[in-house]
Order: C-alpha cells, then structure tokens, then sequence
C-alpha cells in the first residue's frame, strides 16, 4: 500500500473516504471487480486502525451532505459512513442504523426509491422520527364506545 492510502492519524470518517476514493479512483465509467476488492481492503483496513468492531450486518440509513438519503448494509454506524463517503463521494450529514428500514420508509413511502425519486434530494436536518404506523388501541374505541351506566358500575 502507498503512504497515500494508509490511514491517517486523527483523519475523520469523510477525510478517509476521500483518501481511498484517491487512493483507489475508478477510471473507467464503471468499478470493476478488482476496484471493488481494492476499495473494500483499504475500508477494511481503515476501520481495523480505528478499532470499529464489525457487528451483525444491518442496514443503516443516511443522508448525504448533498440531501440524497441512502442506505447500505454495514457491520456498524462507523463502517456505514466510511463505505458510503468512499462509493457515493459525498460526507455524510447523519448515519443512524435502521434494521427494519422504517427511518428510510419515512423518506420513501412506498419502501424503495423508483427511478424518478433516484435524484431526490432532502434538506439537511436531522434524521426524521420513526412515526407509529398504527393509532393507540383505546383511541380506535373512543368513537364507538361511550360509557354506560352499567360500563361505570362494573369499574367500582
């Protein structure tokens, strides 16, 4: 490896991405199966330098400082934010680990992003809350049921 691509001490997760997107540049309009090894050793020995433990994979969503919302499968939040900076080429604005895909469901409705949606672009915010998909029980009975007298002695 040349000193270029050895990771550098008190480099942020973006400054490294950048360092292996210069270290390792696809040159031809698509990655190949050799720049994919070459990427995904330098990620590797990236995260090994930072100690960042890989985990269970889970998917992780992100919004890039761009206003794209992305996601990938990453072993951790750390490894999620290195791996996209060094495909997408662009820092992260927020990576949060999403195993169900319900943060990236609030950006994408329908579970996955079409074709026209591929360019979409969010303003820069915190990531949104995962809202509850479905009304508290005693709320879906409130405009059915009305105590009774009966209902009021039984609570006694």
């Amino acid at each position: 490896m040349s000193q270029r691509s050895t990771p550098g001490v008190g480099e942020s997760l973006a400054e490294a991405g950048e360092r292996i997107r210069a270290a390792a540049p696809i040159r031809g309009d698509r990655a190949t199966a050799e720049d994919c090894r070459i990427r995904r050793e330098l990620i590797n020995e990236t995260l090994a330098a930072r100690s960042v433990e890989s985990g269970d994979r889970d998917w992780h969503t992100a919004q890039l400082v761009d206003g794209h919302v992305v996601g990938v499968w990453a072993g951790s939040t750390d490894g999620a934010e290195l791996d996209l900076t060094v495909w997408w080429g662009i820092r992260c604005h927020w990576v949060v680990i999403d195993p169900g895909c319900r943060r990236f469901q609030e950006y994408f409705p329908r579970g996955k992003r079409s074709a026209a949606e591929a360019d979409r672009r969010f303003p820069l915010a915190p990531s949104r809350s995962i809202r509850d998909r479905f009304a508290p029980a005693e709320s879906l009975l409130d405009g059915i049921w009305a105590p009774t007298r009966s209902d009021a002695s039984m609570a006694r």
